[in-house]
């Protein structure tokens, strides 16, 4: 589906090339004004980007393939980006969220600038040609190895046409379960056998003093 976003994009865009072409008509020099002002606009007025809370760790062309080697146990969604992309920037909330919402020691988000980095880009087979349909990708890493990718590319190569939506994402990837699987691997890990209290104070808590009430 088409988001009401999307819907006014594309309908500013069809009204700039309908003015570009009225204006060529009536005079090529009106037309040729008109096409530096947009021009100077695009390249001005960026849409802002998302400066809110996030769990996500950034990486580079370096870092990626250490931080997935790391700990096999740790399960990564990866998001390959470009600043200029228009549908990256507007995703960016929504994978924010997401990281807010499910991540644990078991269950990491990730991001990487493949505008910047573009030997990741080649490395993980995503576009960044202007016309890609390719990015935003959003990649799953188990056990530090790809085991699903949205969105999916057909076997021509091209990108199947997919919504970055946030029911989307928790649906395809099932996010619920697995972050139910991560917190259950790394609670035996984090806290360890409980103990009694009479344990805990004769191991160093007289009087049977715990953390909670320091």
């Amino acid at each position: 589906t088409v988001t009401v976003e999307q819907h006014i994009g594309n309908i500013f865009m069809f009204s700039k090339v309908a003015n570009a072409i009225l204006f060529f008509r009536l005079d090529i020099r009106m037309g040729l004004l008109y096409l530096t002002l947009c021009i100077v606009f695009l390249m001005t007025c960026k849409p802002p980007l998302y400066m809110g809370p996030e769990y996500i760790k950034y990486f580079s062309d370096k870092t990626i393939d250490e931080e997935l080697d790391r700990d096999k146990r740790v399960t990564w969604i990866v998001e390959f980006f470009a600043n200029w992309s228009s549908e990256c920037q507007s995703f960016a909330p929504i994978f924010a969220d997401l990281s807010l919402k499910y991540n644990c020691p078991g269950l990491h988000f990730g991001k990487v600038d493949v505008g910047r980095y573009t030997d990741v880009s080649t490395r993980y087979k995503v576009s960044t040609s202007p016309l890609t349909k390719q990015l935003p990708t959003l990649i799953l890493f188990q056990g530090g190895t790809e085991t699903m990718r949205r969105p999916q590319i057909d076997k021509k190569g091209r990108a199947v046409s997919w919504t970055f939506s946030e029911e989307n994402v928790i649906r395809e990837f099932n996010l619920n379960e697995l972050y139910q699987k991560a917190k259950k691997q790394s609670k035996p890990r984090e806290e360890g056998p409980e103990e009694s209290p009479g344990a805990q104070a004769a191991a160093g808590h007289p009087h049977g003093e715990t953390k909670k009430d320091k």
